[in-house]
This record gives structure tokens, C-alpha cells and sequence, in this order.
């Protein structure tokens, strides 16, 4: 039995090693900040939770290679719920390294991904927020009350617990509250056509060809649910001629809409063949979701 599990940790303990070996150019940390050149400032992997969220800066070092593409792709799971979230970050050109800010709504163990493009794993690491102190805060509850006793009756007494319950009560609410609003926009859909006509989609496709007069591309983005934004921001990306990286920034358009409504729709038309990403946000800079097309001659 020890035989069996000495050779299940080698395999695992290469198994790591063999990982570290493919991204040891990259690396992910987990800091409080970092200086202008991009070195972390106050590593570590153990954090503490104040029932508020903890808020971490993931810093992602690319070795000695800049960024060939626009984005960075987070992926955070809780390893014991299986809870995850992600998140899509527009990183700096011309450098190695960027910094984003995350905050944890819960205590727990999470494995932190960073993808490029095509999915492409480039770094991983464990992080863990601590319990939640509420041992202290009802040792501190118990002697508040412990003096208390001496100047307060005995129905002011019974009324106090019911306030602090009440008032833990609101915040959970709150905290599952946001929990939910991370993952709002997993089943948004984007759709490209050729037109929206009386409300419905005509010919969904992602391949539009060229005309004497450019190609028309009507886009559509579709929810099962209120989009809960008063603006969406669209960032358009073309890939380089050579390679899989959508480094050419095309535009960036803000369209203005009802927070209620469920669908929002608009156009652009493409002058240039190549192949196209479509990058949505929300009024608060949140990644809904993403979309690609081809244009061809």
C-alpha cells in the first residue's frame, strides 16, 4: 500500500515538474502591488478573508517574450465547490507583463489559470483565502455583553441578538447577490448576419465575402435575461496577416441601451479581408462575452 502510494506521489511530483518545466517563462503572483517595471510587491499565497471580499492583484510575467496578443483570459475556481469565474483582460503591447485587480467573494482554496490565444495554458498557481474570523467576533460579542449586564435589563438583552442575526442575514444576501452577478452573462450570445429583419435573424453565419462595396455584417447580441447595462462597449480586433494573434486594434464602439432590454443589435461594414474578434463589455468594464468572423475577398 505505502509502495502504491510512494509511486503515485513520483508520478504526480513529476508530473508538476514537467508543467513548471513547459511555463517556467511564465509566471503568475499573487500581490498587494507592483512597481513600474512590473515587479510584484508583497507576494503571497495566503491570504486572509474579512467576510468583505479580498481584493488581489494577479500580476502575469511573460518571460522574455512581449505580449503577441490582445488579452489575457483568467480562469479562478473554487477547488472545493468547483465554482468558477472568468475573466477577460486587455493587457499592455509592447511589454511582458501586466496587472489586474480580483476580489474574492468567498474563503477557500482557488486554482488560478491564465489562457492566451486558442486556449493556450501559459501559467497556473494555487492561492488561499483565509476563514472568515467570526470566532473572534463573538468573543468579542460575548464580553460586550458580559458588561452589559450590569446596565441594561433583561429585554434589551433578547433584542440585541435578533439585530446582530438580522444584520449577518443582509449580508449574506449581499455576498450570494454578487457571487451571481459574476457569472450573469454565461449564457449571452453573440450572432453575426446578414440582417435583423421585423426581429428575426437572417443567414447567422461567421464567413461574409466582399462585394465592390465592402461586406455588411449585422451583429446581434442575445439574452435569455435582462442585459442589466445602460451602454455595451464593443472592441474590434484583426488578426495579423502572419500568426494567431489579434494585435490590430479596428474600433471601439459604445452602444447606448435600455438595462431591460434583451437583445441589442447593430452594424459594421468591413473594407479589409482577414479575420475578425469582437470583445463585449459592460457599463462597469465587466467582459460579457466574445465573437469571431472572417472576411474574405
Amino acid at each position: 500500500m505505502n509502495k502504491a502510494k510512494t509511486v503515485v506521489a513520483f508520478f504526480t511530483l513529476a508530473s508538476l515538474c514537467l508543467f513548471s518545466f513547459a511555463v517556467s517563462a511564465q509566471k503568475l503572483y499573487f500581490c498587494k502591488g507592483y512597481s513600474e517595471t512590473g515587479e510584484p510587491k508583497g507576494v503571497a499565497e495566503d491570504w486572509a478573508f474579512d467576510g468583505k471580499g479580498t481584493e488581489v492583484t494577479f500580476l502575469y510575467n511573460n518571460g522574455k517574450t512581449t505580449f503577441s496578443f490582445a488579452s489575457l483570459f483568467f480562469v479562478i475556481e473554487n477547488t472545493a465547490t468547483k465554482k468558477s469565474d472568468k475573466v477577460e483582460f486587455k493587457v499592455a503591447q509592447n511589454r511582458n507583463w501586466d496587472a489586474m485587480k480580483y476580489t474574492f467573494k468567498e474563503a477557500g482554496y482557488y486554482a488560478v489559470s491564465v489562457f492566451g490565444n486558442d486556449n493556450k495554458l501559459l501559467a497556473k498557481n494555487l492561492i488561499k483565502i483565509g476563514e472568515t474570523k467570526a470566532k473572534e467576533v463573538e468573543k468579542v460579542e460575548v464580553k460586550k455583553e458580559a458588561v452589559s449586564k450590569e446596565v441594561i435589563n433583561v429585554e434589551e438583552k433578547k433584542t440585541e441578538p435578533k439585530e446582530v442575526v438580522a444584520e449577518v442575514k443582509v449580508e449574506q444576501l449581499q455576498e450570494s447577490k454578487e457571487v451571481k452577478e459574476v457569472l450573469y452573462y454565461d449564457d449571452l450570445k453573440v450572432i453575426f448576419c446578414e440582417q435583423v429583419k421585423e426581429g428575426k435573424i437572417v443567414n447567422e453565419k461567421t464567413n461574409f465575402k466582399m462585394s465592390d462595396l465592402g461586406a455588411y455584417v449585422e451583429i446581434v447580441l442575445q439574452s435569455p435575461k435582462a442585459l442589466n447595462t445602460g451602454t455595451v462597449t464593443v472592441d474590434i480586433w484583426k488578426k495579423e496577416t502572419e500568426g494567431n494573434s489579434y494585435s490590430e486594434h479596428v474600433n471601439e464602439q459604445e452602444l447606448k441601451l435600455d438595462s431591460k432590454s434583451k437583445q441589442v443589435n447593430f452594424h459594421r461594414s468591413f473594407f479589409k479581408p482577414g479575420e475578425y474578434k469582437f470583445s463585449f463589455f459592460n457599463d462597469k468594464a465587466v467582459w460579457m462575452t466574445t465573437g469571431y468572423i472572417t472576411v474574405t475577398q
